[in-house]
């Protein structure tokens, strides 16, 4: 069942993380909450996502949260070790795990080198901030809809959201945007086609939504969901913090 109204017990819940796809969920930005009880809730997810969502397992491990899931494609990161040793048991067919790596939460970036960045690439591409337009393109293509799909509408996007991508022959090739919107930043999403990799577009791009946060006031955020995700990270100025496990599960 979805949490109605009591911030006090969902923070109990979820505790000190630094998760800022929870603080989305909790601020009520967007995103869920489910819980197991609705009077004395012990156990709780905090789910955020449209085509590929992210799940937050806190408080005690049960069957019922994992089951609400059943069906999407979803990645569950488990709170602690019992919530591991659950999945593990209950869900060994189907639940692949994997590392993820997460970043310090007060960078402190070098706004010339990310400037640097944008002015050596390439003559043939543009660097575009994401508008009603290209909106319509990122949810066109697979590879990059996760770039604006987790918003309602393009007006909810321009209104919480912030992206730029990279343009070549008036077609979409790279881009960086918010994977989600909390009170004082994004989480960073970033994704180029396949044919385009390589050509120092992705390191562009986050450069360019990076200066425009700090121009903004909002922190931009970024786990990394691979090694290569997260040396595009430490070459941005983020600095590491630590690796937690991730569940996928193929249901």
């Amino acid at each position: 069942m979805k949490m109605k109204n009591n911030s006090k017990r969902l923070a109990e819940l979820f505790g000190n993380s630094e998760e800022t796809m929870i603080y989305s969920c909790l601020q009520g930005i967007m995103g869920e909450i489910l819980i197991d009880d609705e009077e004395n809730p012990k156990s709780a997810l905090a789910k955020i996502g449209r085509y590929a969502s992210f799940g937050f397992l806190s408080g005690q491990p049960t069957i019922s949260l994992i089951e609400a899931c059943r069906g999407e494609d979803i990645i569950l990161v488990p709170k602690d070790r019992n919530w591991i040793r659950l999945i593990e048991e209950s869900y060994a067919d189907i639940a692949q795990p994997f590392i993820r790596y997460a970043t310090k939460k007060n960078t402190a970036f070098d706004s010339e080198q990310l400037k640097s960045y944008i002015l050596n690439l390439s003559d043939v591409f543009q660097i575009k901030p994401i508008d009603k337009n290209l909106y319509r393109q990122c949810l066109k293509q697979e590879w990059s809809r996760d770039l604006v799909a987790n918003y309602k509408d393009v007006e909810d996007f321009l209104r919480l959201g912030l992206g730029y991508v990279a343009v070549y022959e008036n077609q979409i090739v790279s881009g960086a945007s918010s994977y989600s919107t909390y009170k004082d930043g994004i989480e960073i999403e970033v994704d180029t086609h396949p044919n385009f990799r390589r050509k120092g577009l992705a390191k562009a791009v986050a450069a360019q939504l990076i200066l425009e946060c700090l121009k903004q006031n909002r922190y931009p955020s970024w786990d990394a969901h691979t090694k290569n995700s997260l040396d595009l990270a430490k070459k941005l100025g983020y600095e590491f913090s630590h690796e937690y496990i991730a569940y996928e599960f193929e249901w």
